[in-house]
C-alpha cells in the first residue's frame, strides 16, 4: 500500500473531483463570493468550487500547499501557510468559511474565534468533525503508543463535551473528538448562531452563522 504524501494528495484530488464518490464531502457555498478553506491541504476542495468565487486556503503543511500549486492549473486560488488559530486576514473578509476535519487538531475555542472574526455579518460556517469512532478504532488496532494517544484524544474530547474547550495535555497537541453539546457551547461562546448538525458517512458536520 502506497501511503506517500504524493499518493495521499492524488487520492484526495481524485475523490474531490469525482461527484459520485461516497467519500466526497464538499460544502455548499451557495452565493458566497469570498470563501476560506482552513486546513485546505493541497487545495483539493477549493478546486471544486466555482471559478467566479474568490477562493483562499490556509494550512500548516507547506509541502501540501506546494503540491497543490503544482497539481492544479485552476486560476483564482490563493493559499498561505497559517494556523487556524492565527488567521492572516482582516476582520469581515469572507462570506463563507469551512474546514474539513482540521478543527479537531486545533485549539477549538481559539480557532472558532478567528473564524468568527474573519467572517462577514451573516457569513456562514461549515465544519466536519471527529466522532469517537475514529480514536476508538485507533485504540483497538494500534500499538501501545497509538493506544495511549487515542486515549488522550478521547479524554480531551470528554473535557470538550463538558466545557466546550480543549486542553493541550501534551504541548502543542490539542486533538480531540467533538460532540454536539461541546460544539454548541464553543460556537455560542465564539458568537455564532443558527447552529445545526447533520451526519455524513464518516464524520458529522455543523453549520452556523455569524
Amino acid at each position: 500500500m502506497n501511503t506517500s504524501p504524493v499518493s495521499y494528495h492524488d487520492d484526495e484530488f481524485r475523490i474531490a473531483l469525482d461527484s459520485t464518490s461516497p467519500h466526497r464531502v464538499v460544502p455548499d457555498t451557495g452565493s458566497a463570493e469570498a470563501v476560506l478553506d482552513i486546513g485546505c491541504g493541497a487545495g483539493q476542495t477549493l478546486v471544486t468550487l466555482g471559478n467566479h468565487k474568490r477562493r483562499v486556503g490556509v494550512d500548516v503543511d507547506i509541502e501540501a500547499l506546494r503540491f497543490g500549486l503544482h497539481r492544479t492549473t485552476t486560476e483564482g486560488i490563493r493559499v498561505a501557510a497559517a494556523q487556524g488559530e492565527h488567521l492572516p486576514f482582516a476582520e469581515s473578509t469572507f462570506d463563507f468559511v469551512y474546514s474539513r476535519v482540521a478543527l479537531p487538531y486545533m485549539d477549538i475555542p481559539a480557532a472558532l474565534s478567528e473564524m468568527h472574526r474573519v467572517l462577514r455579518p451573516r457569513g456562514r460556517l461549515w465544519l466536519t468533525l471527529h466522532t469517537i469512532d475514529i480514536p476508538a478504532t485507533q485504540f483497538r488496532r494500534g500499538n501501545l503508543k497509538g493506544r495511549i494517544y487515542a486515549l488522550y484524544t478521547i479524554l480531551n474530547g470528554a473535557w470538550f463535551h463538558i466545557s466546550g474547550r480543549t486542553f493541550p495535555f501534551v504541548r502543542g497537541l490539542c486533538e480531540s473528538i467533538q460532540t454536539e453539546r461541546g460544539m454548541r457551547v464553543a460556537l455560542g461562546r465564539a458568537g455564532f448562531s443558527k447552529i445545526e448538525f447533520c451526519q455524513t458517512s464518516r464524520h458529522f458536520a455543523v453549520t452556523a452563522e455569524r
